[in-house]
Parts: structure tokens; C-alpha cells; sequence
């Protein structure tokens, strides 16, 4: 990929970003506004714009069903992003088992979308995967491994890759797209349904909390990292020849959900004895482990997690007790 066609800054720049309103999105948005971008974001007509709502004036708000390909095509086509981040999403919560939605946002939402961009000659777009995507493994995850996903979130991010990429490779120079595969991401500002929220505003309450036995391995992020490497991944150039790059963003290290929740009863100073280990079944199909290889994100992004699972805690615990003060 010609250097020309990358910048080097994201000042100024067009941007168009989906899924604003969820927890990720909601951050990035945050980030492309301090970094002087122009944004626009889009919405569904229901969408709640809770998290946004102290930003939502620094950014332009459109409304529109991304299935819709006419309304997606026409939108791009006025607005003529330089950079697409999709962060638009079905399924992260584990409660959304609709397949249609699924297929709908996860699949054809994203396949609307890149065409838009193609069309358009867009300079970069970023596609956000899931590490669902693989499967149960039992070593530290490359972008290599053979995608094995068990679930309806997992198939369906699975299959939208796999089709964005095909259609990036056969559009050449325009389809310059770098899918991350995000593991574990946890922050202030995290639905409440979450593995930590929960954890913290039970423990918070001194209330007891029923788990699974806790032995399910992850790796966990902190959302500023999360951020820091899709802003890289909006500037860097691609390897010649290479136009699509599929990239693990991780820790790169593995703790069980059992010493997770332990960890947040410390900082709490609560009674690890309100931890109910295994008093829930584990969930049909339970990944037991999942743990990102992040050496490419490295190579290629110049990019590694620089906040620790203790000084994330820290700042989602702090958080949780200023609100109940």
C-alpha cells in the first residue's frame, strides 16, 4: 500500500464512526473528537444516546438503518468518509440470541457499509471482529488459528469477515480494511448485565453473588488501550501488496474469572465469602479459554496495552463509588 494514501494524523480528518452509543463506540467517539476529527456518527431511530449525550454536540448525528443499503449507500456517498470505524454490533450481549438481528447488523449492516465505502474511495476502514470468532483453545490465539465459534455472535462476526475481506481483496487500493478482534474489554461506563460491573456493584452493596466455579480463562483490556489501537489502526500503513490485515487486541495474558472476582473483593474490602462459586451451571457451550496472541498488534501497530487488570479495577471501583456517594 502506497504510503500516500495513509495519514499520519487523524486531525481533521472525515470521519465516520457506527455503534457510537454502545460502551466501545462511546469511548472511541470521545477519542476522534479530542483528535479534532470531523465526525459523524450514526443511529437507529430508538437508540439510546445516554452515554453520549455530554459529547453528542461536538460530533454530526445521522439517523439510519444500516441494513437499509440504499439509505447507507446514499448517506456515504454525501458524506465521503476518509475513515469508517464499524463498531456496530449484535449479539455482545449474551441475552441477544435473535439469529435474524444478527445476521442483519453483523452481516449485512457491514457488507452495506464497505460497499458504501468502496464506492466512495474511502482511505481506510476498520472492522471490529470479536474473539468469539475462534472458539475454545488451549494456547494463546493467533490470527493464524482456524475460526472455530459456537455461538450466534461469534458465527455471524466470523462470516462478516470473511466476506469483507473478499470483497476488500477484489477491490484492490480501495479496499484498505484492518479488522480487530477484540478479547476481553472492560471500563467505567460498561453495561451492567457485564462480568464486572456486576461484580462490582453486588460486592459494593455487600451483597452476595452467585458464579460459576470460575475456572473459564480470559484475557481482559482496558478500554483506553482498546481505543489507543484503533486510532493506529487508522493511520498505518499496510505492507505492500497486503490490503487486509486481521489483528488480535489483547493483554496477552490469561486469569481465571475465579481470581478476577477476588481481585475486585480486595480492592472492595469486601467479604470474599459473598463470592458463591459454583452456585450457576456454566453456560451451554462455555468457551474455557481465551487468550490473544498479540504480537502482530505489535508488529504491525506499534501498539501494546500499557494499564494493568489492578489500575483498571481501580479506576471502574472508583468510579462505581463516587456514583453511590
Amino acid at each position: 500500500m502506497d504510503k500516500k494514501d495513509i495519514f499520519s494524523t487523524l486531525n481533521e480528518k472525515r470521519i465516520f464512526l457506527t455503534g457510537a452509543t454502545g460502551f466501545i463506540g462511546s469511548y472511541l467517539l470521545r477519542r476522534l473528537i479530542k483528535e479534532n476529527c470531523e465526525v459523524h456518527i450514526s443511529v437507529r431511530k430508538n437508540s439510546s444516546l445516554k452515554r453520549i449525550k455530554d459529547v453528542i454536540s461536538n460530533c454530526a448525528c445521522h439517523t439510519l438503518d444500516l441494513t437499509d443499503f440504499n439509505s447507507t449507500k446514499n448517506l456515504i456517498k454525501k458524506l465521503k468518509p476518509e475513515i469508517i470505524f464499524n463498531l456496530a454490533a449484535y449479539g455482545v450481549d449474551y441475552r441477544q440470541q435473535d439469529i435474524y438481528q444478527a445476521i442483519n447488523v453483523n452481516i449485512n449492516a457491514s457488507v452495506n457499509l464497505l460497499e458504501s465505502y468502496i464506492e466512495n474511495e474511502g482511505v481506510r476502514f476498520i472492522h471490529t471482529g470479536t474473539s468469539l470468532e475462534y472458539g475454545d483453545k488451549n494456547n494463546p490465539i493467533s490470527e493464524n488459528e482456524i475460526p472455530q465459534p459456537e455461538n450466534i455472535y461469534g458465527i455471524t462476526k466470523f462470516t462478516s469477515v470473511q466476506l469483507l475481506s473478499f470483497m476488500a481483496k477484489q477491490a484492490t487500493k480501495q479496499g484498505n480494511l484492518i479488522i480487530l478482534r477484540p478479547f476481553g474489554v472492560f471500563g467505567e461506563f460498561e453495561g451492567r448485565h457485564k462480568f464486572f460491573p456486576q461484580i462490582i456493584d453486588k460486592l459494593g452493596r455487600r451483597e452476595s453473588v452467585k458464579l460459576t466455579e470460575g475456572e473459564q480463562i480470559r484475557d481482559y483490556i482496558y478500554i483506553d488501550d482498546l481505543i489507543d489501537a484503533y486510532i493506529k489502526s487508522a493511520v498505518v500503513p499496510l505492507t505492500l501488496g497486503n490490503n487486509v490485515e486481521i489483528i488480535n487486541i489483547g493483554s496477552g495474558k490469561g486469569i481465571s474469572i475465579k481470581k478476577i472476582a477476588l481481585k475486585i473483593a480486595s480492592q472492595l474490602g469486601a467479604d470474599k465469602d459473598l463470592l458463591k462459586f459454583g452456585t450457576l451451571p456454566y453456560r451451554t457451550n462455555e468457551t474455557m479459554y481465551s487468550v490473544a496472541n498479540i504480537r502482530k498488534a505489535k508488529k504491525i501497530l506499534n501498539w501494546k496495552p500499557k494499564t494493568s487488570l489492578k489500575e483498571g479495577l481501580k479506576n471502574m471501583i472508583r468510579k462505581y463509588q463516587k456514583k453511590e456517594a
